[in-house]
């Protein structure tokens, strides 16, 4: 079966699970993001400058972040971003979902695997970018996600070997032998690592002789000064929009790679500023037209409340990145030595 990006009927799913959403879990989705994200760890250029040391985000496992993503993926299905993230730009003139597909296929190319090779997805959502690298590479894919609603929807895909995915946690040991996979990838995951010493060297174990590691995720750039209110409150903003936990200057990421044993083979940012702007003005759709149904009553209004505590920051995020603040997209691939 061919991988498909989001449907028409995936969407149907997801506005049926906000309509029916119960008080507890709306309750504790909104209670969420000041337990979440006040007073989140940043380290920037100046720190790195001053040998400031990294500080992981210390929710990263925590049960505020499960009740956050059993809500917030019903929000990202409802748009382009099923997958849970947001992919840099790669042809402008494409789609969002385009874009992750186009994407994708660079991720794959990083991973240089072989038809029945091993690859692991830490935060491997629901396992649509798993189908994906799967079908390009030939490999066989595993992965492990903290939000159980996701993995249970692995699990229903025929494209995917479902004893392969698993409720698991990159903050813990990983349940898997030493030098078990060929390769290991994370997109957009890593922002919620609480110890990147332990989770790389995690990573490092279970990798055998050769195999790589390729992760994409939220990194500060060099502009971004936290002394800055004006940055300050837009960082902010994206945190809260975007759910990333820890904000941390792109080469702590290097460093991180470096210091677990790897060979660093490239680090590089992308922009998604106009895959941003598409998905804020579908967004935009969407909270008028709930906004309309909830006046009138044909939507409950706490399904209105929670487009709008998602939506709410989302010109801060495009202000942020093209004042090239942060990307959503640092790149980086690392090698275990064989």
């Amino acid at each position: 079966m061919k991988h498909r990006p989001t449907t028409l009927l995936d969407r149907l799913g997801a506005l049926r699970g906000l309509l029916t959403i119960s008080d507890e879990d709306f309750n504790a989705y909104m209670r969420s993001y000041d337990e979440l994200f006040d007073d989140s760890p940043e380290n920037t250029k100046a720190d790195h400058d001053n040998g400031v040391p990294l500080k992981g985000y210390p929710q990263g496992s925590s049960d505020e972040l499960q009740e956050l993503y059993k809500v917030i993926h019903l929000l990202c299905t409802l748009g382009s971003v099923e997958k849970m993230y947001m992919p840099p730009e790669i042809d402008s003139d494409q789609s969002v979902l385009q874009n992750q597909i186009l994407f994708e296929r660079i991720v794959a190319n990083d991973l240089e695997l072989n038809p029945g090779d091993k690859v692991l997805d830490l935060g491997c959502g629901c396992g649509a970018i798993a189908e994906h690298i799967a079908e390009l590479t030939g490999a066989t894919p595993y992965g492990i996600n903290l939000d159980r609603s996701q993995i249970e929807k692995a699990w229903k895909n025929p494209n995917l070997p479902s004893n392969n995915f698993a409720v698991g946690d990159f903050n813990k040991a990983l349940e898997f032998d030493d030098q078990s996979f060929d390769a290991v990838y994370a997109i957009q995951p890593m922002t919620y690592v609480s110890d990147h010493e332990f989770t790389f060297a995690e990573v490092f174990r279970v990798l055998k002789p050769g195999g790589r590691f390729v992760i994409n995720d939220v990194a500060a750039l060099d502009a971004y000064d936290r002394d800055n209110p004006h940055q300050k409150e837009l960082i902010q903003h994206t945190r809260e929009l975007t759910v990333f936990g820890g904000f941390w200057y792109y080469r702590y990421w290097e460093d991180a790679y470096r210091d677990a044993g790897f060979d660093l083979i490239s680090s590089v940012g992308r922009p998604a500023v106009e895959m941003i702007k598409k998905e804020v003005a579908l967004f935009d759709r969407y909270e008028a037209a709930f906004k309309a149904l909830a006046k009138i009553r044909v939507i409950p209004r706490k399904t209105d409340a929670l487009m709008l505590r998602l939506n709410e920051n989302s010109q801060s995020y495009i202000q942020a990145e093209e004042e090239e603040l942060l990307t959503l997209n640092w790149h980086c691939v690392g090698q275990k030595p064989d």
